[in-house]
């Protein structure tokens, strides 16, 4: 039986090559060609095919792309086909579940993949099942309508109704560079503004799984945290393999992410999980208590999360990464509207910028969503904006912001007391403002944070210790 293949791709004639030499395959039939994200999405509908091969769209990235599918199709297979320069990504693609070949795209290859029965990345165990979506008063008893079984995903359908949500991650490949800082500061900033007049809703989400500290900055519990939510997803899992007949304990984590695509997204829910900033009214989804947590975090766990997130009602989602290339700073890059690239102006730290830098140049990664910022700048350094500019290749138009390494900035690391909640006008503060309006527009006029009279200092550490 001939699998059914759509090909997604904006190389028009790379995919009529490949069309013409699938033409006589025994094996693949072409059940249609896509050049965009809303084109495949109709095609997906209509033709209903077994296997996308993915081979480039300008609007979006292949992973983010193919777990959406995937969740409105879970019996879809994937083929990424990359590039020679974008291969650096294989590894990401394969942990995703999707296979990946190198273009030219041969016809053989696409044939030999589609001879994998019964499919592609899907053990024997798993019997075929209607395409299936659960509401949230379903899981516990799930049912299906007939509607259900045949219409798509409401989760997409939603997420074009309510608009993308500006999702910043904040990076930094070096440790000690003030990222989780800058982080905080952006969050606090956001939270007391407003946008046409309403007051914006800012989620900070500390995706330094093992060692984040986030939550330490602002004076907040750790509980519940991002593992609490990844313990109920589990029992999710494990509710849904149940209902399909899988023992749960038998099943391998590479067919967890088949179930992943299952699941439905909750982004009503997000609140059992997040502690509340008081003084600002930010929301802060922490990172776990205990180290010995984050190991058990899976990557399907981190899309779930990440994808529900965007499906939220927060108007600002703020992600404070690890200074590594795991799982989860990768998909924060590839799930955010704008990065925020932080580091200090001395060499190991330019340094790192630049390789990730040429990393994401190499791999096609839009580099009009970086934003750099050189944070603690000095007046006299060794090196000058715009030689860090020049050693970056960024264009002359680009700017590189900076964060100056002032007494406010000091005195609020000391305190715990952000400095944009520090009564009176500082560099440091207007460095901050000047950031965060360039990354999400608002209003003219703010809402400031309330005044609370004189505002006793917590003592720092150093003060705590000799007095």
């Amino acid at each position: 039986m001939k699998r059914r293949l759509l090909i997604v791709d904006d190389d028009r004639d790379a995919a009529h090559l490949l069309t013409n030499q699938l033409a006589g395959s025994q094996l693949i039939e072409i059940c249609g060609v896509a050049s965009s994200v809303d084109e495949a999405w109709a095609k997906l509908q209509q033709s209903r095919p077994d296997l996308v091969l993915l081979g480039g769209i300008k609007e979006t990235e292949r992973g983010v792309l193919s777990q959406q599918f995937r969740l409105a199709f879970p019996h879809l297979s994937f083929i990424a086909a990359c590039a020679t320069h974008e291969l650096v990504w294989e590894p990401f693609f394969r942990n995703l579940g999707i296979y990946v070949i190198a273009k030219p795209v041969q016809s053989g290859q696409v044939e030999a993949l589609a001879m994998m029965a019964p499919g592609l990345g899907m053990d024997a165990r798993f019997p075929p099942q209607p395409q299936q979506y659960f509401s949230q008063e379903q899981q516990g008893n799930i049912t299906f309508s007939q509607d259900q079984l045949t219409e798509p995903s409401p989760v997409f359908n939603s997420q074009k109704q309510s608009g993308i949500k500006h999702l910043i991650t904040v990076y930094g490949p070096k440790g000690g560079v003030g990222k989780t800082f800058i982080s905080r500061e952006l969050a606090i900033f956001f939270s007391t503004q407003k946008k046409e007049g309403r007051p914006l809703k800012v989620l900070a989400v500390d995706f330094n799984l093992d060692l984040g500290t986030f939550a330490t900055t602002l004076n907040l519990p750790r509980t519940p945290n991002l593992f609490t939510w990844v313990q109920d997803l589990d029992k999710q899992l494990h509710t849904l393999a149940q209902k399909r007949g899988v023992d749960p304990y038998s099943v391998r984590q590479e067919e967890w992410q088949e179930f992943a695509s299952l699941l439905p997204l909750s982004p009503q829910h997000i609140e059992k999980y997040v502690v509340g900033h008081t003084e600002s009214g930010l929301d802060v989804l922490t990172s776990p208590r205990d180290i010995r947590q984050s190991f058990e975090i899976r990557d399907y766990h981190l899309y779930l999360i990440l994808e529900t997130l965007k499906q939220s009602s927060y108007d600002v989602i703020l992600i404070d990464t690890a200074p590594d290339t795991t799982d989860a700073t990768i998909q924060a890059l590839f799930f955010a509207e704008h990065v925020v690239m932080v580091g200090t102006p001395v060499v190991d730290s330019i340094e790192n910028i630049q390789r990730l830098l040429k990393l994401l140049r190499e791999a096609e990664y839009p580099e009009e969503r970086i934003q750099v910022c050189m944070n603690r700048l000095q007046r006299k350094e060794m090196f000058t904006l715009e030689e860090i500019r020049a050693y970056f290749q960024l264009h002359p138009s680009k700017r590189i912001f900076s964060i100056p390494d002032d007494g406010d900035v000091k005195k609020s690391i000391n305190t715990g007391i952000p400095v944009m909640m520090q009564a009176g006008r500082s560099a440091a503060k207007e460095a901050i403002e000047t950031l965060g309006k360039a990354l999400f527009p608002v209003d003219e006029e703010t809402k400031k944070p309330a005044a609370k009279g004189k505002q006793s200092e917590k003592p720092s550490l150093f003060r705590w210790l000799w007095g």
